[in-house]
């Protein structure tokens, strides 16, 4: 298990990996990402409430850091931003998108 570090909404915003809890590792994100209620799309902002984006350098960057993670499941801060299928796929769609 690891912390990494992503960054976004703060500097210190870090996730935690777990490589062995699913097939290509699991991600324990917290509020880093926030997974819309379609499960279509993840969003990275500076404030959710505030509707504040991040800048383009930081969304970058944080996409660099997530395409150097492997997993398969992604845990949010509740259980209704939970995904098993896709995860990857629907976070490279989503990180495109802002880019």
């Amino acid at each position: 298990m690891r912390i990494i570090c992503i960054g976004g909404h703060f500097e210190g915003s870090s996730i935690l990996h777990i490589p062995f809890l699913s097939k290509e590792g699991t991600i324990i994100c917290g509020d880093t990402l926030f997974l819309s209620p379609s499960k279509k799309h993840f969003s990275v902002v500076y404030s959710s409430p505030n509707r504040i984006p991040l800048p383009l350098t930081e969304i970058r960057r944080i996409k660099e850091r997530f395409d150097n993670i492997a997993f398969d499941v992604f845990y949010g801060y509740q259980n209704i931003q939970n995904l098993d299928k896709d995860v990857k796929k629907i976070l490279e769609a989503s990180m495109a998108k802002y880019i």
